[in-house]
């Protein structure tokens, strides 16, 4: 009969407002099994549907929710512990067999900035349907910016570029954030064909991003001397033109910076989070 420690499994998600993915290994970080559904932040949602989602991800990855099993569920839009304990809530009316299981929960920047950075110093740069920027200092102090505490609602982000477009008249899409969001690769395709309006749509948003980081990066650099950035999400991982616009304003808006790239998928730290906390 396996021991309780070889049962042991650890799921991880990270939700954010397109997609949110899991994944679950066991103790020797092996994979069970993954799960993909729609987009969890409550805010664009509501915390049932948010719930409902996050659960339709979990359950792809076919681990049993029972006593050895521990997870830690990043999901953008979970600023207070209001909010967390809702979330909480509507996953629990939902799926009552979680109560046996360890839950933890965080937002999805320190998913992506444990990604990056693991225990060090760094700043995270996300940009997907929304935008957020998220640093973590040598002394353990955290600095945060929301893409939602700027007048032109998550700069740099998939909605900002969609809704700029939209404005314009140069692609047209129905009245939703996700919606909104997903003509954004074909404005950065048009802008890599040459078109003049979607150049100049990411022109403002690489600039506008820049600024929404440089928020960040005045505290954070104050204690570090070689500073680091990663950048995370669809929009800014992808190859495009637009990623290189991002880091050309990057380079001039933030000084002394040095961009990482990011090898661990957010939801896979969110599971080495999970076990790295977990007392099983």
């Amino acid at each position: 009969m396996p021991t309780p420690q070889a049962q042991a499994k650890f799921i991880g998600v990270d939700g954010g407002g397109t997609s949110t993915k899991a994944i679950a290994i066991d103790r020797t970080g092996k994979e069970i099994g993954s799960g993909r559904s729609e987009g969890s932040n409550p805010n664009n949602i509501g915390f049932p549907q948010a719930a409902s989602n996050i659960l339709e991800a979990i359950r792809q990855c076919k681990a049993p929710l029972d006593s050895q099993t521990s997870l830690c569920i990043g999901i953008a839009g979970l600023a207070t512990e209001e909010q967390t304990q809702k979330l909480r809530d509507a996953l629990l009316a939902q799926e009552p067999t979680l109560k046996q299981s360890c839950l933890t929960f965080t937002h999805d920047l320190e998913i992506a900035h444990f990604a990056a950075f693991q225990e060090k110093p760094g700043m995270v740069l996300i940009a997907g349907t929304g935008s957020a920027c998220y640093a973590r200092n040598s002394k353990g102090e955290t600095f945060r910016a929301s893409g939602r505490d700027f007048d032109y609602e998550d700069p740099g982000s998939g909605y900002a570029i969609g809704k700029r477009a939209n404005e314009s008249k140069l692609l047209l899409a129905a009245d939703s954030r996700k919606a909104i969001a997903s003509i954004a690769p074909r404005v950065i395709e048009l802008a890599s064909e040459g078109d003049l309006r979607a150049l100049d749509i990411l022109r403002i948003e690489a600039e506008n991003i820049a600024k929404l980081a440089r928020a960040v990066y005045v505290d954070f650099s104050k204690t570090e001397t070689f500073p680091e950035l990663a950048l995370s999400g669809s929009i800014l991982q992808a190859d495009t033109l637009y990623r290189y616009s991002v880091l050309f304003e990057l380079q001039s808006a933030l000084h002394n910076i040095k961009v990482i790239e990011t090898k661990t998928a957010p939801e896979l730290a969110a599971a080495q989070l999970a076990k790295s906390t977990a007392t099983l």
